[in-house]
């Protein structure tokens, strides 16, 4: 009797033939060997070009269900030489014992053949009629292909030849059953799809997300194999060849579909990538149902153990600065950004695997051969630059350095980086927009974005809506008129600028700390804008030319700040360079304010003095001043007071005939006996009537739905007064948990209020500047109210200025405090019968010589000192019970 061998079943060619794999040998795949069924035959499959026998396939399904994949015995009987190749006949068992061509006869499958005997004739005559036997029970049962109600044929195509976008758009997302008929390498697959209407069709199906090592093809001779190309074959070979399967469509590739395969014991490609034997690629990976991350997880196993494919594999080294916070300070472009780490690093940054969006044809920017500054731009550059500068400036992000790009074709060296606020990748939105398309990297270019398969899933949804750069509409034309071009031009934008009290407007370049360049939204122009108010110290504009003293520091302040920020702005002129003069506001605080409480700039008295925000810039410089902060830092008061002094004695013999300016005004509240506030008598007078008027109407009709607001320091609110129960424009001076002092800045008085009487004051009641002005009297000084004799001397103010409308001389501004000489038209007869002059003469305050303004007023000093004597003479007030000398007194 013939040996008995064991082999597994690799596949099945038809219901009477089988390939029969050998053992794995050390150094190649196992040997196969193609074995007939002897003294049976079935009916023959089909091809491209003939069509199956009746019940061909269900005879092969058969014997695929029974033997594919399970090892069995076999007992080989005969070889035929004389077919190309030659067929091997014999026997083969299951793992019970069963002959498997019995098996085949009783369900009807298989025919008897009546072959002639190649051993002993006895024995093969007993062994066909036991066949017949059966053949006549399968018959006499319509089984299998004796089965006289069905047809046994099939409805299948062998090649495709249709539309393929079609096939996929009507099957996609379906899981079709399937069979793997051939594995041509271990990702590329011939596949029978059995269609839901239970219609065949063959198809080439490449494994999404992944690409295997190609294999020697059977009919390309000089072909070759690529490494761990067999191997990977094998290792499909032994889990899929012939197995049922669900097939997900995914994608196309010309003839061919791109899919996935799904088995009960899991994803194949998953599984060659954990092991080793495939890679990702990128062009098909975005195209994975329930995406690329458990592909990308797999491949890196890999990796990281260095398996087949990935065994020359050197990872990126991670460096300590690889991955940080840091605050996005400028937009560069629409794929480039600068960043500040904690540590005060500046680094250029561009987005990884991210390139902007074309320049459109037509663009146009200032310079060259264009005279006109205005800017024309074409494309998606600008809506890119916005995006990423509304998402990001002034906001810490999460940086992570992907890959360095070094310095190539002029252009500088890069780090390349995925950016991050919050979980929220910049990059990815920016695709997703249509607003930059995605670099395709060469195959196994480590250097990319370590969310590239993101990046690619963002690019496709972004070419599915047709979204931005794949829009197949016309690109958007950006156009920007300079209104900063000359002075004519910038006076023709002045009138309607004006109009509106506030403007929006973005800052998109800052030359020094007062002068920058704005870009107005709603008007479409871009300006050069100075601070009203103050001066900032000049940066010197070429690296030889050499900045004023704390220049550079005024500008990176302001950079810092401002830079791409979204501000307010309030235009009052225009410079003779076509430049906008005006107030600028970032979170609600005033710039120039901003700067002199930091000693960066200095007070420009013409034009602070002109501004509605007077008193703000004075309490600006004095705090930086008394900080000593910056410009500040080597400042003596006292020298300074001495200086004064000097000059003024030097002055004494010099007769000044100073302009005199003279105002009309009430006192409006009281701080001492020679400090105050005024409301000067003019035509805002009326104004500021109406606009409490209008205020009190805008509260009232409010009704309540205006709820409490929680003011910052600075903030100018409307406040409900506790006297009188009406609101008045206030500045808020400090914030204590529930409790806000606040200034009236009409009146001058202030008080302390709950949260719950303040209110958010409409733009539309800040057009009107403050009209409480402080003051102090010329020439003098006195004690504060707390102190001996402070609340006589306040009351005798009161006496003599209280309901009274009053003439006061302008001596001197300083620091924004108006500093005057008062006159009561019906009482005062002379020059020199001043109520300041009053106050002395009735020893309720001092004679101060040394004011810095003194020089050119000596005559008004000495009858001051004369009634001063007078009064110590008399031992009036502060001279009741002692002498103090006006040099000496400790206020």
């Amino acid at each position: 009797m013939a040996p008995v061998h064991k082999a597994v079943v690799k596949n099945v060619l038809s219901g009477d033939t089988v390939i029969l794999r050998g053992n794995p040998r050390p150094n190649g795949p196992p040997l196969e060997r193609l074995l007939a069924l002897s003294n049976v035959q079935a009916p023959r499959l089909g091809n491209k070009d003939r069509d199956d026998e009746p019940f061909a396939f269900g005879s092969r399904e058969f014997l695929r269900k029974l033997l594919v994949g399970k090892e069995v015995s076999f007992i080989p009987e005969y070889t035929i030489t004389t077919t190309t190749p030659q067929r091997e006949y014999g026997f083969i068992m299951t793992a019970n014992g069963e002959q498997v061509a019995e098996l085949g006869i009783k369900q009807g499958w298989l025919k008897v053949r009546d072959s002639k005997a190649h051993g002993n004739l006895e024995e093969h005559e007993a062994t066909l009629d036991h066949l017949h036997d059966l053949e006549d029970e399968a018959k006499e049962a319509k089984l299998g292909m004796w089965n006289t109600d069905e047809s046994g044929e099939r409805d299948v195509s062998f090649n495709f030849d249709g539309d393929t976008r079609a096939f996929l758009n009507k099957y996609k997302g379906q899981p079709l059953d399937a069979t793997i008929e051939q594995i041509r390498d271990a990702s590329t697959y011939r596949v029978l799809l059995t269609l839901p209407d239970k219609s065949q069709q063959y198809i080439t199906l490449l494994l999404t997300g992944i690409k295997a090592p190609a294999c020697k093809r059977d009919n390309a001779p000089e072909s070759v194999s690529e490494p761990f190309g067999e191997e990977g074959k094998f290792f499909v070979e032994t889990r899929l060849l012939q197995r049922g399967v669900k097939v997900l469509l995914e994608g196309t590739n010309g003839q061919n579909f791109v899919g996935s395969v799904k088995h009960p014991a899991g994803n194949i490609a998953e599984l060659l990538l954990a092991n080793g034997y495939a890679k990702c690629v990128d062009w098909s990976i975005t195209l994975v149902t329930g995406g690329p991350i458990p592909l990308r997880n797999a491949e890196k196993v890999a990796k990281d153990k260095k398996l087949r494919v990935w065994r020359d594999f050197v990872a990126k080294e991670k460096t300590n600065d690889s991955e940080f916070e840091a605050q996005v300070i400028k937009i560069v472009t629409g794929d480039t950004i600068l960043v500040k780490t904690k540590s005060g690093i500046e680094r250029k940054l561009q987005l990884a695997s991210i390139k902007q969006a074309p320049r459109g044809v037509g663009s146009t920017a200032p310079g060259g051969s264009n005279k006109s500054r205005d800017i024309k731009e074409v494309g998606y550059q600008f809506e890119a630059r916005e995006f990423l500068r509304k998402k990001l400036i002034g906001k810490t992000a999460h940086i992570n350095i992907d890959y360095h790009k070094p310095a190539q074709d002029g252009f500088e060296a890069k780090d390349c980086a995925t950016v991050k606020i919050g979980h929220n990748n910049i990059g990815e939105q920016l695709v997703e927009r249509g607003l930059a398309t995605v670099i395709r990297h060469r195959k196994d270019d480590d250097n990319r974005s370590h969310c590239y398969d993101q990046l690619l899933l963002a690019e496709a949804k972004a070419q599915d809506g047709q979204k931005g750069v794949h829009s197949t509409k016309e690109q958007p034309t950006v156009r920007i008129v300079d209104a900063s071009e000359n002075a004519a031009k910038s006076r023709q934008f002045l009138t309607f600028l004006k109009r509106s009290n506030r403007q929006n407007a973005v800052v998109d370049h800052v030359a020094n700390g007062s002068r920058l360049f704005l870009w107005i939204p709603k008007e479409n122009c871009r300006m050069a804008f100075v601070l009203a108010g103050i001066r900032a110290p000049r940066v010197g504009r070429t690296p030889n030319e050499r900045s004023e003293p704390f220049g550079p520091e005024a500008l990176s302040f302001v950079i810092e700040k401002c830079l791409q920020r979204d501000v307010e702005i309030q235009i009052e002129n225009t410079d003779k360079t076509g430049a906008f003069i005006g107030s600028l506001f970032i979170g609600g605080e005033n710039l120039a304010v901003l700067l002199l409480r930091e000693g960066l700039a200095n007070i420009h008295e013409y034009s602070a003095n002109e501004s509605q925000y007077t008193n703000q810039l004075y309490d600006g410089e004095r705090a930086g001043r008394a900080a000593r902060k910056n410009l500040w830092k080597d400042y003596d008061e006292e020298k300074e007071q001495a200086a004064a002094a000097v000059q003024a004695t030097k002055e004494d013999n010099v007769v000044v005939e100073a302009k005199k300016q003279y105002i009309d005004l009430v006192v409006s509240e009281y701080t001492s006996g020679h400090q105050f506030y005024i409301q000067v008598i003019n035509a805002d007078v009326k104004k500021l009537e109406n606009l409490m008027t209008e205020l009190s109407q805008y509260h009232t009709s409010r009704g309540g739905m205006d709820g409490p607001h929680k003011p910052r320091v600075g903030d100018i609110v409307s406040a409900k007064f506790t006297e009188d129960d009406s609101w008045y424009r206030a500045k808020v001076r400090r914030v204590a948990g529930d409790s806000v002092d606040v200034l009236y800045i009409d009146y001058g008085n202030s008080e302390v209020l709950p949260t719950s009487r303040i209110r958010v004051l409409p733009s539309q009641f800040k057009t009107l500047k403050p009209q409480a002005q402080e003051a102090v009297l010329s020439f003098v000084k006195g004690p504060e109210r707390h102190e001996d004799y402070g609340d006589d001397s306040l009351e005798r103010f009161k006496d003599l200025t209280g309901g009274k409308q009053l003439v006061g001389i302008v001596d001197a501004r300083d620091n924004g405090v108006l500093c005057l000489t008062l006159y009561d038209p019906s009482s005062s007869v002379s020059a020199e019968a001043s109520l300041n002059l009053e106050m002395v003469r009735d020893g309720m305050l001092l004679v101060n010589s040394k004011t810095r303004y003194a020089a050119g007023h000596q005559s008004t000093i000495k009858s001051l000192q004369e009634a001063q004597e007078t009064a110590r003479r008399e031992r009036l007030g502060l001279f009741e019970y002692g002498d103090p000398s006006a040099e000496d007194a400790p206020f």
